[in-house]
């Protein structure tokens, strides 16, 4: 063991105590034995911290950091700030872990001579059964191989998902470099995925699940609020900012592909809003707006390329949706809620259509298959 590298495990752990017995169990039963598991306590009200330090007291890879409430970012800052080991690997406490995942990600890395592992992840119910997924990051059967400006591009086309606990990376690309997550903030995940990417040397995707994502009630996922959006597109500014820095000729594929992603995110954010019985900020809808137009005539200033007739129709649809106050039923206009039911299959299509006319990384344009 002391031959072999030391892998950091950093779990959050905030009011978790119905599922965080089985995500530890988890992480100790890995096939990998080189351990150490950082339990941080981000001032949980409920049994948390008495779970954790009876967890400390069991295994010796075990330690505990207790602290006031910061957020999911601060208390991930906290593990990173205490990490000792050659690789950082972050888990959520209310997930699963397959018992492979360290072994898996250190032999792909060797076999590959790659620095970042990619892997796919299932969902899972709150009582632990497998559920039905559909995520485009899991829609690859063989290695992947990639050049960092690749991979990068992928994230950005919502290929890979930002999800921390779905990659595995050194340690430096952690500490030492000035990282760290954006506190009081939701979406941090977004706002430094392409930092992880940018940094490495060559990034391996492994067609292997080894992640077990928790659905339920409770989850930062699962509570939306106004503030969501906010949060998304300050994490977007994140993202676009690293990468113009650090891969200058992708500026204007961001601009392009920004303007794909931000109208399905709006979409997705105004559906389930509504299901919630929430609503939006005007002003944060009056920001969105405006941020697209900037984006599109950002695009269509540069004068190489024109915005897809698909995306142009997309967008249309979308500026409908974001338009303020809700139709009423005068002159058969539909109301909002049946504007947004009608216009499922219309966006499913456009989708389709925005795929096939997107340009590939050679300029050329993606045939489907």
């Amino acid at each position: 063991m002391e031959q072999e590298p030391l892998v950091s495990i950093v779990i959050p752990v905030y009011k978790v105590g119905r599922f965080l017995d089985a995500c530890v169990e988890s992480v100790v039963a890995q096939t990998y034995r080189n351990l150490e598991i950082l339990l941080v306590d981000d001032g949980s009200p409920d049994e948390c911290p008495t779970m954790c330090d009876a967890w400390a007291a069991r295994d010796p890879r075990v330690s505990v950091i207790h602290k006031t409430n910061g957020g999911l970012s601060d208390a991930r800052n906290a593990g990173i700030a205490h990490a000792t080991g050659d690789y950082i690997y972050f888990a959520d406490s209310d997930d699963t872990v397959a018992p492979n995942l360290v072994e898996d990600c250190l032999k792909a890395m060797r076999e590959y001579d790659a620095d970042l592992v990619m892997f796919k992840f299932d969902t899972i119910s709150e009582s632990g059964r497998t559920l039905l997924s559909d995520y485009r990051h899991n829609d690859f059967d063989q290695v992947q191989v990639l050049e960092p400006v690749e991979a990068v591009k992928m994230q950005v086309k919502a290929e890979i998902d930002g999800y921390f606990w779905s990659f595995f990376a050194p340690a430096s690309t952690y500490q030492g470099t000035g990282f760290s997550f954006p506190v009081g903030r939701k979406i941090e995940d977004l706002s430094r995925i392409c930092n992880v990417i940018g940094e490495a040397t060559r990034v391996v995707r492994i067609p292997e699940v080894l992640y077990h994502y928790r659905m339920r009630e409770g989850s930062i996922t699962a509570s939306l609020d106004p503030k969501l959006m906010r949060d998304w597109m300050r994490a977007a500014d994140d993202r676009e900012e690293y990468i113009d820095a650090r891969f200058p000729e992708l500026k204007r594929f961001m601009k392009l592909q920004q303007l794909s992603f931000f109208a399905n995110l709006d979409y997705e954010t105004m559906r389930q809003s509504l299901i919630a019985g929430l609503k939006i900020d005007p002003e944060d809808a009056d920001a969105l707006r405006r941020r697209i137009d900037g984006l599109r005539s950002d695009v269509e200033q540069d004068g190489e390329e024109s915005i897809p007739d698909a995306l142009r129709e997309l967008l249309g649809l979308l500026r409908l949706t974001m338009a303020k106050g809700a139709p009423k039923r005068e002159d058969d206009k539909p109301t909002l809620s049946e504007l947004f039911r009608d216009m499922r299959e219309d966006w499913r299509q456009l989708r389709i259509q925005w795929a096939d006319a997107a340009p590939d990384a050679s300029g050329g344009r993606r045939e489907r298959a």
